[in-house]
């Protein structure tokens, strides 16, 4: 599917009067909503590649903008809050109101900044610097250019050759991304939750509970982080339709007393016996009730697995179900929730929020 290609490639920012140079790439920009998908590839010459795909049929464009526009563009995407935003800074909502996917990358002189955007709702907040930059794709088409056949230039706006970096000087060149690479696709569970990652102080983790529950009308996503220490953090996002996303973080420590019980619902069988079974394609996809995600760090090995409501309705074959019953973790909730979720003197700034990647 078109809309969850992830893009590899290069792109660089030069000057319009220059020539083409190692970096010739100044853009690539993709929009993907319901009806349509488009991308461009633009080079620091003013050279374009387009590609506007309407259902079945898709359409190859390539020219040449004016050194102004050139100039404008590159304008816009060296303004500060462009340069200045970080992926993690993007909120995507719970409940999206209207899936409107846009991927911007720009080369920043010694490397790419990659933005992407999975809804209308997660862009508004930008809207008045993201705006232009969509404006000139929707608007390219109407530009002197030659049409190529699908066959003869579809590419998907990548560059056609491989190109690696390298600054003067430098005696290991960055990272180069090639048109062949082959990143990891988006699921549609990516815009609920941010990636797991392995906690960065050097307390050992114990546990990582991520929590994701959806009903008609509302949404709640959170995780909870425990070190073998006691250390831990909460984090949860709740939305209404309707609503804004509504962000709580929390952090703090729990006693020796409470992190031996703790040690003993972990040991539970109940928990310990599950093994995971990877879905079909790696894909976990969100749909109503809730879905746990559950990775206890026991001395062996990491045990992980996911838990759901709908392990054992056989009425939803199409999604993905677990690896168990969610009722299996009951007395580990109803532990977080007396002994983490209500500490409200450990109240931090939502801003701070990290995917629970980092406890103290």
């Amino acid at each position: 599917m078109r809309g969850s290609l992830l893009f590899f490639f290069t792109v660089s920012v030069a000057s319009a009067q220059g020539n083409a140079g190692p970096y010739p790439y100044v853009l690539r920009l993709e929009h993907f909503s319901f009806e349509t998908h488009s991308c461009a590839l633009l080079q620091n010459t003013g050279a374009f590649h387009l590609e506007v795909d309407h259902g079945d049929q898709v359409k190859v464009f390539e020219g040449a903008i004016a050194t102004n526009d050139l100039l404008d563009i590159e304008g816009d995407l060296n303004s500060e809050a462009i340069v200045d935003l970080s992926q993690q800074q993007i909120e995507e909502p719970l409940i999206p109101a209207r899936r409107d996917v846009l991927r911007i990358a720009a080369f920043r002189g010694d490397h790419w900044q990659y933005l992407y955007f999975l809804t209308n709702d997660s862009q508004q907040p930008f809207k008045h610097w993201l705006q232009p930059l969509v404006s000139w794709l929707d608007t390219l088409h109407k530009l002197p250019h030659r049409e190529l056949s699908e066959d003869e230039g579809k590419n998907n706006c990548l560059p056609r050759d491989v190109i690696a970096l390298k600054k003067r000087g430098a005696e290991t060149p960055p990272n180069s991304i090639t048109p062949n690479s082959s990143p990891p696709a988006l699921s549609a569970g990516s815009a609920l939750q941010p990636q797991t990652s392995q906690p960065a102080r050097m307390i050992p983790p114990l546990l990582r509970v991520h929590l994701r529950m959806k009903a008609s009308e509302s949404a709640n996503d959170s995780c909870v982080l425990i070190t073998q220490s006691g250390g831990y953090r909460f984090e949860e996002r709740t939305q209404k339709a309707g609503k804004p996303v509504n962000t709580r973080v929390l952090g703090g420590q729990i006693t020796p007393q409470e992190l031996q019980q703790l040690g003993h619902l972990l040991d539970d069988p109940a928990l310990a016996k599950i093994k995971h079974r990877e879905p079909p394609g790696g894909m976990v996809v969100s749909m109503m009730g809730d879905m746990l995600d559950i990775s206890i760090f026991r001395p062996a090995e990491v045990q992980q697995f996911i838990l759901s409501s709908s392990f054992n309705r056989p009425g939803f074959p199409s999604f993905y179900r677990g690896d168990g019953d969610s009722s299996n973790a009951r007395p580990l909730l109803t532990f977080l929730s007396e002994h983490v979720e209500s500490n409200q003197a450990g109240s931090q700034d939502p801003a701070s929020r990290n995917g629970c990647t980092e406890a103290p």
